[in-house]
């Protein structure tokens, strides 16, 4: 427990900006290799977590060496991810534009956001955990041209709230979920605005587990409620390294299915969307970052 606690203390991360500043920018890759080996190594509660994770993404045909494989490059990006985040983010560097690696939203990506918004019906944007989400949904947020409103996670820990302040500094309108971040999501959507949140992080007492990569999961459905009650086209999306430059890849804006049965509705929908972040999480496994343990165990 006391490694864990190492590594995810918002300590840590107000530590880490100010170190990292004054680091160049090419240790990325290094850092990247020195923490995938220190982790792989140790093995803390985040190495057994991310493993059964990829064990349900790759499969159970998956050979043991494709396995570790992949889990080294998942640690591998994680580490140059986390110092790429606090190089720029550290240097008070705020506006996507200026970020390092570059941060692309793709034609495709803008096109899908300028047809939802014409409908006059908010968005609502499901942002897997893929990649460095942080410096891609900070770019995401200033490059749509209405305010976007982020449903973070609930009594948020120490360094998820030590990383929220950051993206309020770059723009983002943090707010962790209650009953009025609930209304206030619902207001803006009806409004015409954006609201996001992460379908793909475990809620372990909550939602009744719900089918992901073909098993149970301790993954929420509750947000499903929001853009149905606002009638709001849902668009899913992820970022990706590529080439390299950071792209934030979504999916076209979906209308939701109406089967005149309130729970039918989440449930039918829900599938939908779980199957667009299966499809991300599948191209890039060695992308997802989540090191908490998201399938039912038996």
């Amino acid at each position: 427990m006391r490694k864990r606690q190492l590594i995810t203390t918002g300590t840590f991360v107000r530590l880490a900006l100010r170190v990292v500043k004054y680091q160049p920018f090419c240790g990325r890759r290094l850092v990247g290799s020195l923490w995938a080996r220190l982790v792989t190594w140790t093995k803390p509660p985040m190495y057994y977590a991310a493993r059964a994770n990829l064990r349900h993404v790759l499969g159970e045909a998956a050979s043991p060496a494709l396995l570790n494989r992949t889990l080294y490059r998942l640690f591998y990006n994680t580490g140059r991810r986390y110092y790429e985040t606090f190089y720029n983010l550290g240097r008070g560097i705020t506006r996507a534009q200026d970020f390092r690696p570059p941060v692309v939203i793709p034609p495709e990506t803008t096109a899908h956001f300028e047809q939802a918004l014409a409908m006059g019906r908010g968005v609502f944007v499901l942002a897997c955990h893929m990649s460095n989400f942080d410096l891609g949904g900070i770019a995401l947020a200033q490059h749509v041209p209405v305010a976007v409103q982020a449903l973070s996670l609930a009594d948020p820990t120490p360094d998820v709230e030590a990383f929220n302040q950051l993206r309020e500094r770059c723009g983002a309108h943090m707010t962790p979920i209650s009953p009025e971040a609930l209304r206030e999501a619902f207001d803006r959507l009806k409004n015409g605005g954006v609201v996001v949140t992460g379908p793909d992080y475990p809620i372990h007492n909550g939602d009744e587990p719900v089918m992901f990569f073909g098993a149970p999961a301790h993954l929420p459905s509750g947000y499903m409620r929001i853009p149905l009650r606002a009638n709001s086209p849902v668009i899913v999306l992820a970022t990706r390294f590529e080439d390299g430059v950071y792209k934030v890849v979504a999916n076209p804006p979906l209308e939701l299915a109406r089967t005149g049965d309130r729970e039918q509705d989440v449930a039918v929908n829900l599938r939908r969307i779980l199957e667009q972040v299966e499809d991300f999480i599948r191209q890039r496994p060695d992308e997802w970052m989540m090191f908490t343990p998201v399938w039912v165990e038996k």
